[in-house]
């Protein structure tokens, strides 16, 4: 388990580094509280391991980078609309956006689509660069295409990035998630154990 949250924390770094390294577009965090994160992996549920992954990169957060977060099915069982700017893209209050992860309760649908498209136009993705990070571990079930949608944002943004990090995914969802990273040259991490999440993080490195 130590493992694998050690990996988990170096990829979503590694995704997010290649946001801040080239510029000073703000990044909005998509985050994945469908009933599903309660699913356990080494016996800890993905939304502990997800928590603790984000309060480290956090604690590690650039002062100088704007960092935002948007929610998805954490209100609702059924309601696809259940997404929510939890925090506005803006200078990184640690505490605060600790206490807001560790405060989500997971419990819905996964409207993958509409939520990233949400996180887009928070970041006025139409008029500045943009960048969104998705931590998810599941598919689309909410009757929409992500990766047309990714597609769509890629063409219309100034410069609009989507990195995708996996958790315990089937292959539809691989499939599914990962092109929304390669649709709008992002990149996609997926870990089905920490020796596979040891493995892909290694393979995004030789590429970017």
């Amino acid at each position: 388990m130590k493992v694998l949250k050690s990996v988990l924390v170096s990829a979503v770094a590694t995704l997010m580094s290649v946001s801040v390294a080239t510029s000073a577009e703000d990044v909005v965090v998509v985050y994945d509280a469908s009933g599903s994160m309660w699913g356990q992996i080494d016996g800890v549920s993905k939304i502990e391991i997800a928590r603790e992954v984000l309060a480290d990169l956090v604690t590690g957060w650039s002062a100088d980078t704007n960092l935002g977060l948007v929610a998805y099915g954490h209100r609702s069982e059924g309601d696809c609309r259940d997404i929510e700017t939890l925090i506005e893209p803006g200078p990184v209050d640690r505490t605060s956006f600790i206490d807001t992860v560790n405060s989500i309760r997971p419990r819905g649908k996964t409207p993958i689509s509409a939520a990233v498209r949400h996180a887009a136009e928070a970041l006025s993705y139409r008029d500045v660069p943009a960048t969104v990070v998705l931590i998810s571990d599941g598919v689309e079930t909410c009757n929409a295409n992500p990766c047309a949608l990714a597609a769509e944002l890629a063409e219309q943004g100034v410069k609009f990035t989507a990195h995708v990090v996996g958790f315990d995914l089937e292959d539809e969802a691989h499939e599914s998630l990962a092109c929304i990273a390669e649709n709008t040259g992002g990149v996609f991490v997926a870990a089905q154990d920490a020796a596979e999440l040891r493995d892909a993080l290694a393979h995004v490195q030789t590429v970017m």
